[in-house]
C-alpha cells in the first residue's frame, strides 16, 4: 500500500473511531441537533480510553475488519462518518453558494472531454453541455457519496 493510500484509509478509519467513541460516550446523538459529531468532546471519559485500548491490543493478531467491527460495529471501510462530521460545513458552504449567486464547477474550455461531458450530462459554466436536465444539489451529493463508498469498496 503506498503512503498516500494509507493516509486515505487512515482518515477514513480515523472518523469511523472518532464517530464510535462519540456515540459510546453519549456525546453524539445522530437525532438530536444539540448533540452534533462535529462538537463530540470526550477528553478523559473512561469509555473513550476502553474503546481505544480494545482497539488497540489486538495488535495485528487478528484482522482489521474484525477488530473494526468489535469496536464500532462497522467491519469494513466508511466513509459516512466522515460526511456526518462535515455535514454543518457542507450545508453552510450549500448555503452561501445559493445567498451568492456562486456558480460550482468547472468552465468548459475545449472538446478533450466532450465524450465524457456528453454521457454523464455534466454541467459546464453557463448551462449543461448536451442541453441534459438539471440535478439537484441532494442528487449530486448523492452520486459523489455513491462514488466514494465505490472507491473505498476497491481498496477494501
Amino acid at each position: 500500500m503506498f503512503v498516500s493510500e494509507k493516509f486515505f484509509v487512515g482518515t477514513v478509519l480515523q472518523f469511523q473511531i472518532y464517530r464510535a467513541i462519540c456515540r459510546a460516550t453519549r456525546q453524539y446523538d445522530p437525532d438530536d441537533a444539540r448533540k452534533p459529531l462535529h462538537k463530540c468532546d470526550f477528553y478523559k471519559h473512561p469509555e473513550a480510553g476502553n474503546m481505544l485500548k480494545r482497539l488497540m491490543e489486538k495488535g495485528a493478531s487478528e484482522p482489521w475488519q474484525k477488530v473494526l467491527s468489535d469496536v464500532t460495529g462497522e467491519g469494513r471501510l466508511n466513509g459516512n462518518a466522515l460526511r456526518e462530521y462535515f455535514r454543518p460545513l457542507e450545508e453552510w458552504l450549500r448555503n452561501e453558494n445559493l445567498r451568492n449567486q456562486e456558480f460550482v464547477g468547472w468552465n468548459y474550455d475545449g472538446d478533450y472531454c466532450k465524450h465524457s461531458i456528453e454521457t454523464a450530462n455534466l454541467q459546464v459554466f453557463g448551462g449543461f453541455y448536451n442541453k441534459g436536465l438539471a440535478i439537484s444539489a441532494g442528487l449530486k451529493i448523492t452520486i459523489l457519496t455513491v462514488l466514494f463508498h465505490f472507491c473505498f469498496n476497491l481498496f477494501c
